[in-house]
């Protein structure tokens, strides 16, 4: 069970170093403990699939690092940006995360800072894990594709690229809910929504991950499913979407 250390305490514990990594500076430290202080996060753990400076976090990638915490009497996800990271706020990041629940999808934010995000905690192994563990459970794994290909739509809908779902594997949690998607900080407004057309050949084309799914999954006509991504990507349309859903056997 993981050690929650109260933020009066954070900086003289190993989950405090995260707070300030990779580059940790007494002052820049102290002021992320006043926002969280001002966010209303009460303490922080470590504990997690990833590793950092040899501790187990959450998550970690380009802009920050993932570790527990509890805000508000409740457990929940601390996305801290890295003292390296190429933009000084994630202020962008909050902002596509809100959009994104908006359209119903990704783990809910309930708060941010400058260098912070509060976030919904989702409990569960990634996707790629999970359909390795659960190979020969075919329903259940047509079930929870079935719903990632409908949070791309979703997110297509909202006008959110996601950025990062050509490693699908990673960027899908499988909670006692079903599949949920993770981690907008590559997300974009600006361009051009692909996440149906990633997602889709993240899960049966190009990967070896779809040489896994392969085993479990009944592989589509690769001609006819990358004319309908044609299709699809050209015209967006519900039609389409519907094209692409047959050709990957969901129809």
């Amino acid at each position: 069970m993981s050690e929650f250390i109260q933020l009066d305490e954070a900086l003289n514990s190993e989950a405090g170093k995260v707070l300030c990594w990779p580059v940790f500076d007494q002052e820049v430290a102290e002021e992320r403990v006043s926002q969280l202080r001002g966010l209303g996060v009460e303490s922080i753990a470590l504990g997690g699939p990833h590793v950092v400076l040899g501790d187990q976090i959450l998550g970690k990638g380009h802009v920050g690092v993932v570790i527990k915490a509890i805000y508000k009497g409740r457990e929940v996800a601390l996305k801290c940006r890295r003292t390296d990271a190429g933009r000084t706020t994630m202020e962008n990041e909050a902002r596509l995360l809100g959009k994104a629940n908006e359209a119903g999808v990704g783990p809910l934010m309930y708060t941010h800072s400058m260098d912070f995000i509060v976030m919904e905690k989702l409990v569960g192994p990634y996707f790629g894990d999970w359909v390795r563990e659960n190979i020969d459970k075919t329903n259940e794994i047509r079930e929870n594709v079935s719903t990632i290909i409908g949070i791309a739509r979703k997110l297509d809908a909202a006008r959110i690229d996601h950025g990062e779902l050509t490693k699908i594997r990673r960027h899908f949690i499988v909670t006692g809910d079903g599949p949920r998607v993770i981690d907008f900080e590559s997300s974009s407004l600006g361009r051009t929504p692909q996440n149906l057309t990633c997602t889709v050949q993240s899960l049966f084309l190009h990967t070896n991950f779809a040489k896994v799914l392969a085993r479990a999954y009944p592989v589509p006509d690769r001609d006819d499913l990358l004319e309908t991504l044609r299709r699809y990507k050209k015209t967006p349309s519900e039609e389409n979407y519907k094209g692409v859903l047959k050709a990957i056997n969901l129809i």
